[in-house]
């Protein structure tokens, strides 16, 4: 089986295959004649806009987020299922905001928040542009037979980059204190592998159980450099100088564990990763 990537970005660089190094057009024979080059089996498609330094930007540049983060997915996606190629998609979790619909319809106080999370069937509620691209995207490539959407949340990994959210938040000096659902790379890694090999299609949340705050990986960093310095502020707070509003959710992944593929616990894997974070440093 002849697995490949495509999208030289910082998910990908975590993933031990060859990457297409062609860069995909918004052109439909363009992009058969890059698959027909280089004939994969499965295809993991890594392109994503999430705007530099963050997502703010993507709120100035809509149409090349749309291009990027909708259409040419999309794109790619028919031109797959035309050649009987699995296309594995990388998503976002972010597409989700607040408290998921089982907690509302239920009533369950806020303390109960994190214990019933979004669901890949639930309908999202994208605040950012970004996040609306990214949905936009699902609602097509969720009804393709050829397609795995992998959905991801604020990637952790041991790598020291600025795109780790380890970078991002140690980089900040204001943190909000709110609990969110996290992918840790090493683990995301090994569920590629699995459902690549098993030729498994479908929409997964592929998140870490249990969940994170920033404020947590930041306390975590500490354990080594405790000269840091940092100040907690409120989510209204952030969102008076932020461009896009920040999602903040939790993830329900039953549906992965229903297939087999099983994560490290939130917790422990901050604890793990960190301590090679460190040494990368």
């Amino acid at each position: 089986m002849k697995i490949l990537t495509i999208g030289n970005g910082f998910i990908s660089e975590h993933l031990n295959y060859e990457l297409i190094p062609d860069r995909l057009e918004y052109n439909i024979n363009q992009i058969e004649n890059i698959l027909d080059k280089y004939k994969p089996d499965v295809l993991i498609n890594c392109i994503g806009k999430t705007g530099r330094p963050n997502i703010d930007w993507c709120e100035s540049n809509k149409l090349e987020t749309t291009i990027t983060n909708t259409a040419l997915p999309i794109l790619l996606a028919q031109a797959c299922n035309k050649k009987s190629i699995h296309l594995i998609h990388i998503g976002s979790g972010c597409i989700f905001f607040g408290p998921s619909p089982y907690v509302e319809r239920a009533g369950y106080m806020q303390e109960f928040f994190y214990d019933y999370g979004w669901e890949e069937t639930d309908f999202a509620n994208p605040q950012s542009y970004y996040s609306k691209t990214k949905y936009a995207c699902d609602l097509v490539l969720g009804d393709m037979p050829n397609v795995s959407i992998l959905r991801i949340r604020m990637p952790i990994s041991t790598k020291n980059s600025p795109r780790n959210f380890i970078n991002k938040v140690k980089n900040y000096s204001h943190i909000i204190d709110i609990q969110n659902s996290v992918t840790f790379t090493d683990d995301l890694v090994n569920c590629v592998s699995k459902i690549a090999n098993n030729n498994i299609v479908g929409t997964y949340h592929v998140t870490n159980p249990g969940s994170l705050s920033a404020v947590q990986v930041i306390e975590e960093y500490r354990k080594y450099f405790p000269q840091h310095k940092y100040e907690i502020i409120s989510e209204e707070q952030l969102n008076k100088i932020t461009a896009a509003k920040r999602s903040n959710c939790i993830l329900n992944t039953d549906k992965l564990k229903s297939i087999g593929i099983y994560m490290t616990p939130a917790k422990e894997a901050l604890v793990n990763c960190m301590k090679e974070y460190v040494k990368n440093l």
